[in-house]
């Protein structure tokens, strides 16, 4: 088929942000909304003050005033979207997670490669990153259905990519192992990634630069087992007690970054069933596949019998 060049369009669905559209940050945590629904939707009276005074866990207690549990499984389509000139959440999207929370007790990550080769309608062969640009949303849910065939999706959060490091710098930085040194330098972007190995507190800045690298020889494999490990060390920093204290700022911060058509009811669920998790019923999983280059472009080849075999039956009714 005929390639179309890529261009944004003109007309979009308006961001559906409001004050209490706080967030769910797909895979960067899921906590951060904790602190603030705690403010706004629980009673005085409901927090277990005596309790905190004689050492319970202030987390235990949080999750117990919010009263909101997880009653059904809920599959979360998560996308970072660069950003661009004009209205917000139309680049592409070149972070793509899918998160199942199963309240048996489990939160499964299915990271998609940006590069996966798919057919767009209308567009012809093209990287699966592209279709937020040509068709926003709508777009991108009938190409993952088109990966993952019979996989619903329930709701959506799409994140300006932008506002990672802005949450990251707003928690006071997150600790990570950087595995090997890190620089590249792309000037017409404004992108410098300078990093050297070894485990530290990485800012905002760094943090971005971390996830986006590229130059190791797993290119976007190498990138995706960042961006994991990188919202792995999200979600531990964001689930300490005294992190949430800072949260009026930090939502401030993050209302500005989000579109999602979850309910702040479905938000509070899920933060708190993510909060009440250790970190090992947390899964990553990436998207079966092997690397290819086509007519001077990289792409991501799907194994569809592995999908099949891995991946539909984690994410099926």
């Amino acid at each position: 088929m005929r390639r179309t060049k890529l261009a944004p369009k003109s007309s979009r669905r308006r961001s559906k942000l409001r004050w209490g559209n706080i967030f769910l940050l797909g895979a960067m945590g899921l906590a951060v909304a904790l602190g603030a629904v705690t403010a706004r939707y629980v009673p005085f009276t409901a927090i277990d003050w005596r309790g905190l005074v004689e050492g319970r866990n202030i987390k235990e207690v949080w999750l117990e005033a919010l009263g909101k549990n997880l009653t059904k499984t809920y599959q979360v389509l998560s996308l970072g979207v660069d950003r661009q000139a004009g209205e917000k959440f139309t680049g592409r999207t070149d972070t793509i997670m899918l998160l199942r929370f199963d309240p048996a007790g489990q939160i499964t990550l299915l990271s998609i490669p940006r590069d996966t080769q798919v057919q767009i309608p209308g567009v012809g062969t093209a990287k699966v990153n592209a279709a937020n640009v040509y068709g926003g949303i709508g777009e991108v849910k009938a190409t993952i259905g088109e990966l993952l065939p019979n996989v619903q999706l329930d709701r959506y959060v799409r994140i300006d990519t932008s506002g990672l490091g802005a949450v990251i710098d707003a928690i006071g930085g997150v600790e990570v192992e950087v595995p090997d040194r890190m620089f590249y330098e792309d000037k017409t972007q404004g992108l410098l990634i300078d990093l050297y190995p070894g485990r530290q507190v990485l800012n905002g800045k760094q943090a971005e630069a971390f996830s986006r690298y590229r130059g190791d020889i797993n290119a976007d494999i190498g990138r995706i087992k960042r961006q994991q490990i990188l919202l792995q060390a999200v979600q531990k920093k964001l689930s300490n007690p005294w992190t949430l204290a800072r949260l009026k700022p930090l939502i401030e911060t993050i209302k500005s970054h989000i579109d999602s058509d979850l309910t702040m009811d479905e938000m509070i669920a899920l933060t708190s069933f993510s909060l009440s998790l250790s970190p090992d019923r947390v899964e990553s999983l990436t998207l079966p596949g092997e690397p290819s280059t086509e007519g001077g472009a990289s792409y991501w080849i799907t194994d569809p019998e592995r999908i099949a075999g891995t991946i539909l039956p984690k994410f099926s009714p």
